[in-house]
């Protein structure tokens, strides 16, 4: 893939306009013009959340970690430039052993678009150095792609408690894997979706279902390849801790979901209810320069009754969304994810919680 050349529309830069449903308010936590590509939050120190960028691509390059205050201030944890471009950190559980505490990472072998489709590594933090420093190697798995676990999306530690404790699963999309690491080190594919649906999984979380706990992940079935989309052909699928994948679906009518996760109880009336980040639309590779891509993306609630209605409205592209206590945070690359190719400061973080 090339990149275009010259300077990308400042349209980038402009502040979204979020709007959300009655009894609960959305606020700006971090605009455009600090962040790249901010992708996935998790609970960091005191009242502090940590995410990770997958940064710029030229100059120095490469990407980092920062810390987000409650009144929006940022700073840096691991400056731009310092660490392989990471696509999602997860904190580790006391049942990932002697790293209990630590930070990990999904990220690239290296910047550029050459890393983003070779094979991906895992990174480890400890957050009182933050000195990155590779734990595994995510090895070739499944058909799609040769093989090649490029592509990385998400990763998360499976809960302390249950069957998938004491591992952490990572996601890479461009031979629709799953893998499983291991405290030892040891990498392996855990899932590979290579039927024609469900696949190319997206997000993950964890949940219980019918009395079973289960990995839930968002799948797009072709739907964030470029000039693919199917409108309503996306899914959330429900995976068991031994590797099967359940034939009915959680969600079903999707366009092009991403970030997922359940509301804890203190969010409103809608605590245990699954929320979706959905983009709404193809995220094109590269971005356009002359003008900002729309901004359809959202947030979409599945109610008890197992209905999908919108939640939240005018983000561009949403990629992690995550509960922090009673606040979800939802982190927006604004249409140039990793080979988009804006080399602009675009990204940004929105806060929504109960009025």
């Amino acid at each position: 893939m090339s990149t275009p050349k010259g300077p990308a529309t400042t349209e980038y830069l402009n502040p979204p306009q979020i709007t959300v449903e009655a009894g609960f308010n959305a606020r700006l936590l971090v605009p455009p013009g600090t962040l790249y590509d901010p992708l996935f939050p998790i609970a960091g120190e005191r009242d502090d959340i940590w995410l990770n960028d997958d940064g710029g691509e030229e100059n120095e390059g490469g990407g980092g970690i920062y810390a987000i205050s409650r009144e929006g201030s940022v700073r840096a944890l691991v400056a731009v430039g310092k660490m392989p471009p990471p696509t999602a950190i997860d904190r580790a559980p006391q049942s990932f052993g002697p790293y209990a505490g630590q930070v990990f990472a999904l990220a690239q072998p290296q910047k550029g678009w050459s890393g983003a489709t070779a094979n991906h590594i895992i990174l480890r933090l400890d957050p009182a150095t933050w000195q990155p420093v590779k734990f595994a190697e995510l090895p070739a798995a499944g058909s799609r792609n040769r093989g090649v676990a490029g592509a990385g999306i998400d990763m998360m530690f499976g809960p302390d408690s249950g069957p998938f404790a004491g591992r952490l699963f990572a996601i890479t999309s461009s031979n629709n894997a799953i893998y499983e690491i291991l405290p030892s080190g040891q990498a392996s594919a855990f899932v590979v979706m290579d039927t024609a649906k469900p696949r190319q999984p997206v997000c993950m979380a964890f949940a219980r279902v019918n009395g079973e706990e289960r990995m839930i992940v968002s799948t797009a079935n072709g739907n964030f390849s470029p000039r693919r989309q199917v409108p309503g052909f996306a899914t959330v699928t429900q995976i068991g801790a031994n590797g099967r994948v359940f034939p009915e679906y959680l969600v079903e009518n999707l366009d092009t979901p991403s970030g997922l996760a359940f509301a804890p109880p203190g969010f409103g009336s809608y605590g245990g209810n699954l929320f979706i980040a959905d983009i709404g639309g193809i995220m094109p590779i590269p971005a356009p320069r002359d003008q900002a891509p729309p901004r359809n993306g959202r947030i979409l609630r599945v109610g008890s009754d197992g209905q999908v209605v919108s939640f939240a409205s005018g983000f561009a592209s949403p990629l992690g969304l995550r509960f922090i206590g009673d606040r979800m945070i939802v982190c927006d690359v604004n249409g140039d994810y990793i080979g988009g190719g804006i080399e602009l400061p675009d990204g940004f973080v929105v806060e929504i919680a109960p009025s």
